[in-house]
């Protein structure tokens, strides 16, 4: 709770992504049928996984433009500094800090910060890793935009096998509604509604409730099953409400 609370109070970013990386990593554990007492040790992982970034100046992690070759490798620390920081709490288990150690190792090699590969990473830090990717790409930074969740869904498949494990991958998207009902949102044939209800199994192609044609309110909503019209996408997420 320490380290949270130190984590909130230097950049709330921080502990507003690992509460989410946290969401993500539960709903995936829970569909691989992780038992209670690892679900809690894999859910400890998470939230704590970023806590290595409290070492990192905030001018570097806040840097609206490209970082240098300097200033990227201050950013890799942060996963030597969690582990450190995690494993001189001796309340929690070992596994909790090689979690932050471990969610950017990538199965080819290319992650950092051992470059480890495939089985040599713990398959609790694979997990986090795929959560930990979704939310970084759909979420707004200083330095770019954010992603639609369908978007960031399309980058874990482009790294299927070669960064990301692909089991985790289809947990994720089985588990996970990742635009939940309610959501206002809009076409790419510039119909606008909201997300009604979820095809179980697939995330990113939910009914939509349409409230708008062609710029304005039509009389009779309607629904759309995005599962079965492949050619419609969300393009923008929106704020606006359905009539009582």
């Amino acid at each position: 709770m320490t380290l949270l609370a130190d984590v909130y109070t230097y950049d709330d970013y921080i502990f507003t992504h690992s509460f989410n990386v946290t969401l993500y990593t539960l709903a995936i554990g829970v569909e691989l049928n992780i038992n209670d007492k690892n679900l809690e040790i894999l859910g400890l992982g998470a939230i704590l996984h970023d806590v290595g970034k409290m070492l990192v100046p905030l001018e570097v992690l806040r840097k609206p433009g490209k970082l240098t070759e300097k200033e990227f490798e201050q950013i890799q620390k942060h996963a030597d500094y969690g582990f450190h920081l995690i494993k001189n709490v001796h309340t929690v288990s070992l596994l909790v800090a090689n979690c932050a150690y471990q969610h950017h190792e990538r199965l080819d090699g290319s992650g950092y910060p051992c470059g480890i590969k495939g089985d040599e990473i713990h398959y609790f830090g694979k997990i986090i890793a795929v959560a930990d990717v979704f939310d970084a790409v759909t979420s707004n930074r200083v330095y770019r935009k954010a992603m639609l969740p369908h978007q960031g869904l399309e980058v874990l498949y482009a790294g299927v096998g070669k960064k990301f494990d692909n089991t985790i991958i289809e947990a994720f998207r089985r588990a996970v509604a990742i635009y939940p009902n309610g959501l206002s949102v809009e076409l790419n044939d510039g119909r606008k509604g909201v997300v009604s209800s979820q095809n179980e199994g697939i995330g990113d192609r939910p009914m939509i409730r349409i409230l708008e044609e062609d710029g304005e309110r039509i009389n009779e909503p309607y629904e759309v099953d995005l599962n079965k019209n492949l050619h419609l996408l969300i393009m923008k997420c929106l704020d606006i409400q359905e009539p009582a």
